[in-house]
């Protein structure tokens, strides 16, 4: 993906690739970014490379689980770990 191809060495500075400041504060303290996203915020602000175009009349409850982690679990788990059926 974008993000793992371009922030793989900023993910887990939890701040903002291009000026290296966190967009996030509260009391006036920064508050950083989770892997680069915040996904486990309401609301985020990420790097255009953390972003991904989806057509808009795809189902979001679907889509969701379409990111690097579905695909790099996956893909471990049937490429290395190798479950048997």
């Amino acid at each position: 993906s974008n993000m793992c191809d371009l922030l793989r060495i900023n993910t887990d500075r939890g701040v903002m690739l291009n000026d290296g400041k966190s967009r996030f504060s509260i009391n006036g303290k920064p508050i950083f970014h989770f892997v680069g996203t915040s996904t486990f915020s309401e609301y985020t602000v990420v790097h255009v490379g953390c972003l991904a175009k989806i057509n808009p009349e795809a189902p979001l409850d679907k889509v969701c689980i379409l990111s690097c982690g579905i695909s790099t679990g996956f893909g471990a788990t049937v490429n290395v770990a190798r479950p048997k059926k």
